[in-house]
């Protein structure tokens, strides 16, 4: 395979001096499936049919790809970059500039299926294995297959950049892709549990719950959260979020009782975190009325009829040219712009003030509505 294995600063060093002026290809591997807090594992780079995976693990200073990735004039191009970008600047404080993501691309092109697969099969008849997907990326040695299956993920995407490019200049719109690219260059990481106090509030049906459930749950939850990062493994793979709501709807008093709960793994209740496991869950179920959390309820806003009435104009409109245009209607606004539009048109502002509109979907819009 004609793919460069690069595990030290000086062979990266080495592999960007042959870059020129671009394109390149760029794509990272993950570990979220394995590990409590995912990080990349690998960095996957295509130029002027020179193809390297970088591993991150071998404690390769990326310092040589810095200026490249952050140089506007040299076009990066990634596919569902959004991860991507994020990760490169926290794990790396890599900056990415002249980004060109191909998804966007084919969804502006009016593509109805814009995964990887899909568009180079459709345009390059290339066949892509996606059997990897999930797997561990973190494995050293890392297996000859996983090390082609990531190649591939760069290697064609400059030759499908180039098909897009050229039906999107056909339909006139690449001014679009570039105003999108240009604001996901600025995405940037979030830890989300840290920005949120209360975050088992996301398990999966935790609306459910009454005060009293949900007391259970804040504890239960924060004894798994604590396992998996001890354990350093994902939280789904400690308990799932439906172990969770059970536990929290009917409190184990005993080991036994813990046996019982559907998908509480026996290797857990033979454990000694089974006895921590009960202690929270006993925690939660004696905690004083005044200290559970309150309930939220999210009830969606009652807008005025006029408001309705603007929303279902603007959306009648809008569908219309989406289907012209070939189109998904919320690609040219979603639901939440449309509803802040008609807001501000009832309120008598301006609805074209909307911070989210893009100067593009402005263009289209504007027209339309006035």
């Amino acid at each position: 395979m004609d793919v460069l294995w690069i595990e030290t600063t000086e062979a990266l060093a080495g592999w960007v001096d042959g870059l020129d002026g671009g394109p390149l290809a760029v794509d990272t591997e993950a570990d979220s499936f394995h590990h409590y807090r995912e990080k990349v594992c690998l960095v996957q780079l295509s130029a002027a049919g020179r193809h390297a995976l970088v591993d991150p693990l071998a404690s390769v200073d990326f310092t040589p790809l810095a200026a490249p990735l952050s140089a506007s004039s040299i076009r990066k191009v990634l596919h569902g970059a959004d991860y991507d970008v994020r990760l490169l600047a926290r794990d790396f404080g890599l900056v990415v500039a002249g980004l060109h993501d191909t998804m966007i691309a084919a969804r502006l092109a009016g593509e109805p299926a814009f995964g990887l697969a899909a568009l180079l099969a459709k345009y390059l008849g290339v066949s892509l294995d996606k059997s990897h997907q999930r797997a561990d990326w973190s494995r050293r040695p890392l297996p000859a297959a996983m090390r082609e299956y990531a190649s591939a993920d760069t290697r064609h995407l400059q030759a499908l950049a180039a098909v897009l490019d050229e039906r999107l200049a056909q339909l006139s719109r690449s001014a679009w892709v570039e105003e999108e690219c240009l604001r996901l260059e600025s995405v940037r990481w979030r830890e989300r549990v840290e920005d949120d106090p209360e975050a088992f509030r996301r398990t999966k049906g935790a609306r459910s719950l009454d005060r009293a459930g949900l007391a259970v749950l804040r504890e239960v939850w924060g004894w798994r959260d604590a396992a998996a990062r001890k354990r350093d493994r994902p939280a789904f793979k400690v308990l799932r979020d439906e172990t969770l709501l059970a536990l929290s709807k009917t409190p184990p008093a005993s080991i036994g009782d813990l046996a019982r709960v559907t998908g509480v793994p026996d290797s857990l209740v033979r454990s000694p975190a089974a006895v921590d496991l009960l202690e929270a869950a006993r925690r939660g179920a004696a905690s004083p009325e005044a200290a559970r959390p309150e309930i939220r309820s999210e009830v969606r806003e009652r807008l005025e009829p006029a408001v309705e009435a603007r929303i279902a104009r603007i959306k009648e409109r809008r569908d219309a040219l989406a289907l012209d245009l070939v189109l998904d209607p919320s690609v040219i606004a979603s639901r939440g712009v449309v509803e802040e539009m008609a807001k501000r048109w009832e309120a008598g502002e301006d609805p074209f003030a909307v911070p989210d509109l893009r100067r593009w979907q402005l263009g289209l819009l504007r027209p339309l509505l006035t």
